[in-house]
């Protein structure tokens, strides 16, 4: 029998598919019903740097306050040690009641929080920590290394506090994609997630108005996150998970033959439930006794881009086979 198991950040996990980070992971019964499907670990739904923030401001507003610096500063500290309570109660009672890995989920905009909050997170008895941050680039005055310090502070204030496995997860807008990823790499974080899809913009023409488009990805949304993992998991020392447009189990094959170590699906489970995780599962056991591999590792990375190969003249070559064939 196909052995599906694999390694992510350290994590032992009985197969590759994670449940990302929404709302099918916010609350225990839930969580519950992903590791009976077969789900090999779950991303708690992200707790917001906003929610931290209005919750410090909200404790701060009902206290009694003089102008007394020691006391605001006292109150302010009391709301950060205990953060969100609901989310950290969420993993205390997921590690209880579930025997797959939790991995807690950040999604920040800037560094002013998390160094405070993550350590609460790890003695919640959460396995990891996935930061998503989520810099949209589009302040014309803030140049490319302004954003990319932003990732660098979090990720740094983060290691520092706790003991846990790091993984980032990011969008794709960057002006190197694979220097950010090996800068980050370097930086000590043990996963990158590829890649985190912005919440969809459209406009409304008949009300004249800004509205949000579909939040659910499609299945040919796959290729960016697929070929960045080809062309990187064999180049930069940290392990690759793979996001966004993954429907089947062919899907996941794709990504671990690119090299990824595991995958976070989400859209596929709204639009098929979250049974649709054991179809998953068969596919990929099938396809592995079709081609008699016993073990995932046996076929990882076995289509990515040797550090040694010429990636950009592949990727030319690629562009002018495209072309030719329209």
């Amino acid at each position: 029998m196909a052995n599906i198991s694999t390694v992510y950040m350290g994590l032992e996990l009985k197969n590759p598919l994670i449940v990302a980070s929404c709302d099918l992971t916010s609350k225990i019964e839930q969580i519950k019903k992903c590791e009976e499907a077969g789900a090999g670990a779950v991303v708690l739904k992200s707790l917001f740097e906003e929610q931290i923030e209005t919750e410090t401001e909200d404790l701060i507003a009902d206290s009694w306050l003089p102008n007394h610096t020691e006391a605001f500063e006292y109150v302010r500290g009391m709301s950060m040690a205990n953060g969100p309570s609901i989310y950290l109660d969420l993993i205390s009672d997921a590690k209880k009641k579930t025997s797959i890995p939790i991995i807690a989920s950040l999604n920040c905009v800037s560094p002013k929080w998390w160094i405070d909050y993550a350590k609460q997170l790890e003695l919640s008895g959460a396995d990891a920590i996935e930061l998503n941050i989520s810099v949209l680039p589009s302040n014309s005055e803030r140049n490319s290394e302004e954003i990319e310090k932003i990732y660098f502070d979090i990720l740094e204030g983060v290691l520092g506090e706790i003991n846990l496995p790091v993984a980032v997860k990011i969008g794709p807008y960057f002006t190197s994609i694979a220097k950010i990823l090996n800068d980050l790499s370097k930086k000590g974080v043990n996963g990158l997630v590829l890649f985190n899809r912005f919440y969809q913009f459209d406009i409304d023409i008949k009300n004249l108005k800004a509205i949000g488009g579909n939040p659910l990805s499609s299945p040919n949304e796959i290729s960016n996150s697929l070929r960045w993992i080809a062309l990187l998991s064999d180049r930069i020392n940290c392990d690759f998970a793979a996001t966004t447009g993954i429907y089947s189990g062919e899907d996941v094959i794709k990504q671990i033959l690119a090299g990824a170590k595991a995958v976070e699906i989400c859209s596929t489970l709204y639009k098929n439930g979250i049974g649709h995780i054991k179809n998953m599962l068969e596919e990929i056991k099938s396809w592995m006794s079709e081609h008699d591999y016993e073990n995932i590792e046996d076929f990882r990375g076995k289509l990515s881009k040797k550090e040694e190969e010429k990636t950009e003249l592949y990727d030319r070559l690629q562009y002018i086979k495209a072309l030719n064939k329209m």
